[in-house]
């Protein structure tokens, strides 16, 4: 019974409630990279969600009320949680993914501004496509390509890796400083860096766990390696070799008789992976324009239980819809290597997502490595205009 009263007086203390509705209240969250660096992200709480913003993208989070003085935010999809007290409404706590062993500070104060400027006259141009060379200073150097929408000292934009994209992020430029930031539910990364001579000098914050060092040059002309390059069949093979289960249990096979005569497209993929999610929501779409297309996931999960990695598979099915089997490779680890070793057919896995096209003579016709989603705009239109002319090609074969 005490319970009982003490849960309902927390419903009634935290979300300030009348008797009609309940109050709408605009906060900025911040995951604590290092002692000096916070990850900004804006959010709306209302009843039992928070609903994050990141430039034109919303995510969703519910918000778990427990009886005592703390409470719990939970994303629909991934298995990281939120758990915090609230202290006069400020919020203090720390975000938890507990198969990677990960523990982030965080807080929130109620605000709209993600990022504070003292003079919103006084800002350099980042505005346009720049060439990023991450560990620039290390063997272990990758190259990507920063997009920047700037309106006055606002931007919007998004990094572009041959593995995916970073998500929709929003920030600020403060002088010759910027900054943009996301959060997801799963993911806190932020870009702070500063121009001279034409040159961005600064670091990729990834939560508390990783930070690397950019240069950046501006260059309209530079592009990624070409997706369909970076992974290759074996040779001997033809077909795309898979044995697995799917979430109820039953072995599913390249042979099965239900993928004859049919258009394949192969996933790898985590429930993890936020590209993954992004590839997923658009092969549903595919699914309503073409008739003769298979589509069928192979998930590689760092979940440390096979339960707990059935539980984010289903989730996952449940939340998107999808009527399509995941086939369940790997729990415990997403390590690539680990996971290329359960696959004959191809050479490497470089990313997840990778996407394995398979013809109606079940002979593998393109392999894509990583997804460049939503949030890379006109790529991303670029990629589904082409993408889908190709399995029109293979549909009148």
């Amino acid at each position: 019974m005490l319970k009982n009263i003490l849960y309902f007086l927390i419903i009634f203390l935290f979300f300030n409630c009348s008797n009609q509705s309940i109050i709408e209240k605009s906060y900025v969250g911040y995951l604590k990279a290092n002692d000096s660096i916070d990850i900004p992200f804006n959010f709306l709480l209302k009843d039992f969600e928070i609903n994050i913003s990141n430039s034109k993208e919303i995510v969703s989070l519910e918000i778990v009320l427990r009886p005592g003085d703390s409470s719990k935010i939970i994303s629909y999809i991934f298995e990281d949680y939120i758990m915090f007290k609230n202290d006069n409404d400020t919020l203090k706590g720390f975000y938890y993914n507990e198969s990677l062993s990960r523990k982030i500070p965080f807080f929130a104060s109620p605000s709209s501004n993600r990022f504070i400027s003292k003079n919103k006259e006084d800002f350099d141009n980042f505005n346009g496509n720049w060439h990023v060379i991450f560990d620039h200073d290390n063997k272990s150097s990758f190259d990507s390509q920063m997009m920047i929408d700037q309106f006055k000292n606002e931007i919007s934009g998004t990094v572009r890796t041959e593995t995916g994209d970073y998500g929709f992020m929003q920030g600020i430029i403060r002088g010759n400083r910027f900054s943009m930031s996301n959060f997801n539910g799963y993911r806190g990364y932020m870009m702070d860096g500063y121009l001279k001579n034409d040159t961005i000098k600064g670091y990729l914050y990834m939560g508390n766990y990783d930070s690397k060092p950019f240069i950046a040059y501006k260059d309209k002309y530079f592009n990624l390696s070409d997706p369909y390059g970076l992974t290759k069949i074996r040779d001997g093979y033809d077909d795309f070799v898979f044995s697995f289960e799917n979430t109820k249990g039953e072995l599913v096979s390249n042979t099965d008789k239900k993928f004859d005569n049919k258009i394949v497209l192969v996933q790898l993929m985590g429930s993890w992976c936020p590209n993954c999610l992004d590839e997923s929501r658009y092969l549903l779409t595919l699914s309503k324009k073409f008739d003769n297309i298979k589509f069928v996931s192979i998930a590689f999960e760092y979940a440390k239980n096979k339960k707990l990695a059935l539980n984010n598979l289903n989730k996952l099915k449940k939340l998107l819809n999808i009527d399509y089997d995941i086939l369940l490779a790997q729990y415990g680890t997403s390590d690539k290597f680990e996971a290329a070793g359960k696959l004959i057919s191809i050479d490497t896995i470089i990313s997840y997502p990778t996407l394995i096209v398979v013809d109606k003579n079940k002979k593998v016709r393109r392999i894509h490595t990583g997804f460049n989603g939503p949030a890379t705009g006109k790529e991303y239109d670029d990629f589904k205009a082409e993408f889908e002319g190709f399995i029109e090609l293979l549909n009148n074969e």
